[in-house]
């Protein structure tokens, strides 16, 4: 049985639990920031300004962060990420307690600035965190155990990120303003330990003489020279762009024409995520996409 892989291997059932608490903060942290920002100020720029600074890190930091990937230590990448992550979200907590009383006045544009720099470093250090874990992966479960693995920890990533942290965000924010952020911190700090805990075999020295611009720039041309690649890059990259652009206004349009509040929000999000499942589910079936599988 599947399940029987997280049973047996002790590294993975801890990578495995570490990906849940850490998607699960990240899941949170998706509905507590653009809620946050509307109680600091109702104009448009100043929520895609931190919706913005929330993924900018993807478009910039990728491929460095691969680079980084190959030489560094992923182990300690991940833990020191996700430590980051936590101080971060303590970092929102502070800052909501040094503003002014929620909904802030017309004064507090200071405080969007400073929430749209935090959303950026902790964007960034997710960018370090989720390379550095999808690279760990191969060297903690047996080959013909990858793809198992793999979709197992595909499962929990969406689970907590997309059905459950969204609506358990909504409920904390109903309780305090700065809940979700400090239930944020105590997420990612599990989340480090469990990584911590693991036992990593030692990686084999590749030998990597060449410099960082060197490697990271034929990372860029292995990308060019693969069309596919290439184009698939190029679709999801505008995809997301016109996501982020439609949830950056959803927030508003939730709270202003279809007057939810942070629960039913959460509720919201929750539901497009099953849309998501639902029609990903319907094209695997499809008799095309079985043709497509077996050729």
């Amino acid at each position: 049985m599947a399940w029987l892989l997280l049973k047996q291997n002790r590294n993975y059932r801890l990578l495995f639990s570490g990906a849940g608490a850490s998607n699960l903060s990240d899941g949170v942290g998706a509905l507590a920031f653009p809620w946050l920002a509307t109680l600091i100020s109702t104009n448009p720029f100043d929520l895609a300004l931190v919706a913005f600074a929330t993924r900018l890190p993807w478009f910039l930091l990728s491929l460095p962060v691969g680079v980084i990937t190959d030489r560094a230590d992923r182990q300690r990448l991940m833990v020191r990420a996700d430590l980051v992550r936590m101080a971060l979200a303590f970092g929102v907590v502070a800052l909501i307690a040094a503003g002014p009383p929620l909904p802030a006045g017309e004064n507090a544009t200071w405080m969007i600035a400073a929430l749209a720099g935090l959303a950026f470093l902790m964007g960034a250090a997710e960018v370090v965190r989720d390379n550095a874990a999808q690279t760990a992966l191969p060297s903690l479960v047996e080959k013909r155990d990858l793809e198992t693995a793999n979709g197992q920890i595909w499962s929990i990533e969406q689970i907590m990120g997309s059905f459950v942290g969204p609506p358990l965000a909504g409920l904390l924010i109903a309780l305090a303003v700065p809940a979700p952020f400090l239930f944020e911190a105590i997420g990612f700090a599990l989340a480090a330990f469990a990584v911590w805990a693991i036992a990593f075999p030692p990686r084999l020295n590749r030998g990597l003489p060449a410099g960082f611009w060197v490697e990271l720039i034929e990372g860029a041309k292995w990308i060019r020279q693969h069309g596919v690649l290439l184009q698939l890059a190029i679709m999801l990259g505008l995809m997301n762009a016109l996501s982020l652009a439609a949830m950056t206004y959803l927030v508003l349009f939730a709270q202003d024409i279809l007057a939810l509040e942070a629960v039913g929000y959460g509720i919201l999000l929750t539901a497009g995520a099953a849309g998501g499942v639902t029609g990903g589910s319907a094209a695997l079936g499809s008799p095309r996409a079985s043709v497509r599988s077996k050729a």
